[in-house]
């Protein structure tokens, strides 16, 4: 045999050799993957779970951020939704007979807001965050983990280029946390079917602003009047709004 024949020879079974190797290494990390959004989906009450406190909903949301570490991460912005800056949290939305209809959460780095149920990106124009008109949300946010919240904070929420809502707070004591349940049969005047792009930001004098946008769905039964958008602007904003502190129902310094 020549040397160029053998050198061939060495170089498939070096070839063969990676891919036995790899393969069951590639198929261990797919299923490492799996496991861990499985774990996710578990971690998100199918029923709904009513008020947390500060302490469980913090315990909670680190179970998130390790469970979304190994999980496929999603990289790129794109379906106009990101979050950015050093806000973030977890928001889930219930119907009104108080079952599961969506779940997302956001880290607070540079990853976009990831859907707990399918471990895809979340708030996009094709997968939008789903609630019922009669239903409710659970949210927990943060700005930011550690340190001191957003001091002189000022936030405003558009949609459709039109501004919806605004508001802020001197938050002297700079508290960084919030968690909250809405009812939205109480926040809304009647049921109504709509899909609504939002875009919000929340400025401070001692942290990197935060700027949100993405697509929230409403589920009713009812079709959607001038006066009913008008509503619907606001709440739309105020549920991306959850995920940044933009609307704090209780407040905590951690």
């Amino acid at each position: 045999m020549t040397t160029l024949g053998r050198r061939w020879r060495v170089g498939v079974a070096l070839g063969l050799l990676t891919l036995a190797l790899g393969s069951p290494a590639r198929a261990q990390d797919d299923q490492s993957s799996d496991d861990a959004l499985e774990q996710l989906r578990e971690l998100v009450p199918v029923g709904e779970p009513g008020d947390y406190d500060i302490t469980k909903a913090d315990a909670i949301y680190g179970q998130i951020a390790e469970l979304v570490g190994l999980t496929t991460a999603v990289e790129d912005f794109g379906g106009g939704s990101r979050l950015t800056g050093p806000c973030g949290g977890f928001a889930y939305s219930y119907d009104d007979a108080g079952f599961l209809l969506d779940a997302a959460a956001d880290l607070g780095d540079a990853s976009p807001p990831i859907d707990l149920i399918d471990g895809g990106q979340a708030f996009t124009d094709d997968n939008p965050f789903k609630v019922d008109t009669s239903g409710v949300v659970l949210y927990y946010g943060f700005s930011p983990r550690d340190g001191d919240g957003p001091h002189e904070h000022h936030w405003t929420i558009k949609t459709s280029g039109v501004s919806a809502d605004s508001g802020g707070d001197p938050n002297p004591q700079g508290k960084n946390r919030n968690v909250g349940l809405v009812d939205l049969d109480e926040q809304l005047p009647f049921d109504f079917s709509a899909r609504v792009p939002v875009k919000g930001d929340m400025t401070s004098q001692n942290l990197e602003a935060c700027i949100g946008e993405g697509h929230v769905e409403f589920i009713g039964g009812g079709l959607l009047s001038p006066i009913g958008f008008a509503a619907l602007a606001v709440f739309a904003g105020g549920l991306v709004g959850l995920l940044f502190n933009a609307r704090p129902a209780k407040t905590w310094k951690a």
